[in-house]
């Protein structure tokens, strides 16, 4: 089933949007960025493993007011576990709007790199 979730950041303090439960498995399938502030401002987004790695999808870079950021080329499969966290690099008024499809996961999983 598909979801969108968001989060609304208004301060340099790291959002969680979304938490993969056990069981589950995540395509991630849009990113929608938007500066409703004022001044522009750095926008992040990343993945936080399960496995306490991290993927950086957005490193900070700079959304000017009232632009945003849309990305809708390309699945990232998220793992149960995985937080998809979201910050700004100064106060302001930043959206975040993700849609996912969420899906249980298989009872197996084949491991690909020979391990």
């Amino acid at each position: 089933m598909l979801y969108t979730k968001n989060a609304n950041v208004t301060t340099t303090a790291e959002s969680t949007i979304v938490t993969i439960p056990n069981g589950y498995v995540a395509h991630w399938n849009m990113l929608f960025v938007s500066n409703l502030g004022g001044s522009t401002n750095g926008a992040g987004i990343y993945v936080a493993k399960a496995d306490s790695s991290r993927i950086d999808i957005l490193g900070g870079g700079n959304v000017s007011s009232k632009e945003y950021v849309l990305i809708t080329d390309g699945v990232f499969v998220l793992q149960a576990g995985d937080a998809v966290k979201a910050f700004t690099t100064a106060a302001g008024d930043v959206e975040f709007v993700i849609t996912f499809d969420l899906l249980e996961q298989a009872p197996t999983f084949v491991n690909f790199n020979g391990a």
